[in-house]
């Protein structure tokens, strides 16, 4: 990691007011913005308590020599009245958790799902098991947000987190760009986020992974070791994680596999029990090893280790990407036939060759993160696999379930959609009109609404009907955000129209 040289950061950075006109920086933290690398009122404001209420762990680190704002901070939220601190203390004691990591991840966990300041509402379902006896936490927090003047210190503390954060931004957009480079991924996925949080008020070399429905959250703490790697794989991960879920039947073809990973002693029984995620997590092991800046053996020293740590499919990956690495394929079209590609005998004797460690140092925080998607996106996710796999009847079975699962417009539209193009190659033209229509109607994404409206042109163009294939090709360009793909079919279906003189006058 760069670590450049600075001074510490004290309260002399806390304290600097803001310049007269200036707006301070907070904002909503459910933006949904791609890969954004920033600092959370809702985190700050959790750990702030904490800290008051008795969590003291790694306060005597060396690391906030260097970052001091957690000790400013303590210092100077003990010259305050805060009247709600008794009840935060009990809470605090009677929330403890065995272990530093999970003491402070549970925290961290209700930051990232409660509501923003200065309520932190919890929603009211789907709260995740360790957030879920912190429902009173809520009350007590927004009592603490008001009774400190939470929001004052932090907009006085944005100069010394934007310090702190100079340190960490280079070598994490590095990092990012070259596996995005890698996996030829232009973009990530609409409607998901990839988001890394920075605070300076936990206990330091702290990395802590977290997957809600859409949404993957990496959140650090001061560090004395590089966390590059971590960050990497959570995105690696972010990336991946869908497209278990997508191919999930051709995965249940390999799982007989799954029973050699019981062996490994080092192996986290979180991989034990999912063989998806110890797939994904064997393919980010591959995919580290072949962006590791050293020759052959290294690589192949580093797949060795993975294997006998228990990721049992991290060489059949590796050298896998051997190939890809020479095809034009990004990782999303390449990923079914990688998995495709996997020999359950060949690997089985691979496996029974290895001799797995008993167990793996020590090492910063990185806990699986499980991709948790809502059912229905789950079905849509799946039929998507089992459609591209040519199964055309299953997966309109599951995209009309769908249908009836929900009545949410958007997840109704990508239905649609995919019934529509199972209807074009079953040559149910009238079928596919009405399909692709209900997309349009649903508006699902630009990219798919731009799709529908350019396979309706075509399917007038066969219909004769000219001036509405005009209107349908139109359409699709004008519609924003549409993908260069669909706005590229659109402009050759109107120029090949107007060359065959059957543009609309």
């Amino acid at each position: 990691m760069n670590r450049r040289s600075c001074a510490a950061i004290s309260l002399i950075a806390l304290v600097i007011p803001l310049l007269p006109g200036q707006t301070p920086p907070i904002h909503s933290e459910r933006e949904s913005t791609e890969s954004q690398f920033s600092v959370s009122l809702s985190l700050f404001t959790a750990l702030a308590a904490i800290n008051m209420a008795g969590y003291d762990d790694g306060i005597d680190s060396s690391v906030n020599d260097q970052f001091q704002v957690r000790r400013e901070i303590r210092a100077e939220l003990a010259k305050k009245q805060i009247k709600c601190l008794p009840d935060l203390r009990d809470f605090y004691k009677e929330h403890k958790k065995p272990t530093p990591s999970g003491n402070l991840g549970q925290y961290i966990s209700f930051a990232l799902i409660a509501g923003d300041a200065p309520a932190f509402t919890l929603p009211a379902t789907d709260v995740p098991p360790d957030v879920e006896p912190l429902r009173a936490f809520s009350d007590l927090l927004a009592r603490f947000y008001k009774e400190a003047d939470i929001e004052g210190l932090w907009n006085r503390s944005q100069a010394a987190y934007a310090a702190a954060m100079r340190q960490y931004q280079d070598s994490v957009i590095n990092t990012l760009f070259e596996a995005n480079g890698y996996l030829r991924n232009p973009s990530g996925y609409l409607g998901r986020r990839f988001q890394i949080y920075l605070d300076l008020l936990g206990a330091p070399d702290q990395v802590q992974v977290r997957s809600y429905r859409n949404d993957y959250f990496v959140v650090i703490t001061p560090t004395s070791v590089p966390v590059v790697d971590e960050i990497r794989d959570a995105y690696l991960a972010y990336i991946l994680d869908p497209l278990s879920y997508k191919y999930s039947t051709a995965i249940k073809e390999k799982q007989v596999l799954l029973k050699y990973a019981a062996d490994a002693p080092a192996l986290d029984l979180a991989y034990k029990d999912d063989f998806s995620l110890l797939l994904t997590k064997s393919l980010i092991k591959a995919i580290d090893s072949r962006l590791l800046h050293a020759n052959e053996e290294k690589r192949a020293a580093y797949v060795n280790q993975a294997m006998s740590e228990g990721y049992i499919l991290t060489a059949a990956f590796a050298d896998q990407l051997k190939r890809y690495e020479h095809m034009p394929d990004s990782m999303k079209m390449y990923y079914p036939d990688m998995i495709a590609a996997i020999d359950v005998r060949k690997e089985k004797k691979r496996i029974e060759a290895v001799g797995f460690t008993k167990s793996v140092p020590s090492k910063i925080i990185a806990p699986p993160a499980r991709l948790k998607l809502d059912p229905v996106e789950e079905s849509l996710q799946m039929a998507e696999g089992i459609y591209e796999a040519g199964n055309f009847d299953a997966a309109t079975h599951i995209f009309k379930t769908v249908l009836t699962a929900t009545a949410d417009k958007i997840m109704q539209g990508r239905a649609y959609y995919g019934l529509g193009r199972i209807a074009l190659h079953q040559n149910q033209r009238s079928e596919a009109i009405t399909y692709f229509q209900r997309t349009v109607d649903d508006n699902p994404n630009p990219t798919l609404t731009a799709w529908s409206h350019v396979y309706l042109g075509k399917l007038a163009l066969a219909s004769n009907h000219n001036d509405k294939a005009y209107d349908e090709f139109k359409s699709a360009l004008s519609i924003e955000g549409a993908s260069a793909m669909a706005r590229d079919a659109a402009e050759k279906a109107l120029e090949n129209s107007s060359s065959s003189g059957e543009k609309k006058p």
